[in-house]
């Protein structure tokens, strides 16, 4: 049976709304991004959510449903009890504010690490990865982590005093010239240290998007994990 073009028209339109609408009643269409961490599936924290799945695009609020830690406890923890919207921080504002201090650099991964030793959940950061002194603090007040776990950690304490701006531009400037991957290495410094975009490519198992983008942010935003994209790449320049 033929149906005529005046009735397509009118018909074909509908189908489509309708079928958003069942999409979206059964969850298989959407129109944002899912906050929704990654769970553990099996052993003792099954069920729980995973720190290791926080991305640098999550916010407080994102985290408090998540992990069920309180935005205030989380903004205190941070340096940001002063900000007028602390539920629509994101965590990669951590590194445009802070950067890195010392040999230690706040970042995603800090609030990953925070976050495991807050509710007693596994998780292995980074070598570089900096705890707050705020955060350190509620940790030993609050933290479900044992003291003898939690002081395992206490090497990577930083202090915030003076840190309301971000170190980036110097820290960065300072460490051009050493080939070293580091939280702060973007693509482009890998590019400029020797390495082709097919190497880089090929360790991300992914296409690079941006020279401009750090490494670890776009880790962090593809769900790759960093050390293991950080390895192969360092073991390049290291022979090159």
């Amino acid at each position: 049976m033929r149906i005529k073009a005046n009735v397509a028209a009118t018909v074909l339109p509908v189908l489509f709304i309708v079928g958003i609408f069942l999409s979206s009643a059964v969850g298989y269409w959407k129109t944002e991004s899912s906050k929704n961490s990654t769970k553990f599936t099996t052993g003792i924290f099954e069920g729980e959510a995973d720190p290791a799945d926080i991305r640098g695009s999550y916010s407080f609020s994102d985290l408090e449903k998540a992990f069920d830690i309180p935005v205030a406890t989380l903004a205190k923890a941070f340096g940001f009890s002063s900000s007028e919207n602390p539920e629509g921080i994101k965590l990669k504002e951590f590194e445009e504010r802070y950067g890195i201090i010392g040999d230690f650099e706040i970042g995603t991964s800090s609030m990953k690490l925070f976050t495991a030793l807050y509710k007693g959940l596994p998780y292995e950061p980074e070598d570089d990865t900096g705890i707050p002194q705020p955060a350190w603090n509620i940790l030993n007040k609050e933290g479900a982590t044992e003291k003898e776990t939690l002081e395992t950690y206490s090497e990577r304490v930083v202090s915030l005093e003076g840190l309301e701006v971000s170190t980036k531009t110097a820290e960065h400037t300072e460490k051009s010239e050493e080939t070293i991957i580091k939280g702060k290495t973007l693509f482009s410094d890998l590019l400029n240290w020797g390495l082709s975009k097919e190497q880089i490519d090929d360790a991300l198992g992914m296409s690079m998007e941006a020279p401009g983008d750090s490494v670890r942010d776009f880790c962090s935003e593809n769900g790759i994990g960093f050390s293991t994209v950080k390895t192969p790449l360092q073991k390049l320049l290291d022979n090159m």
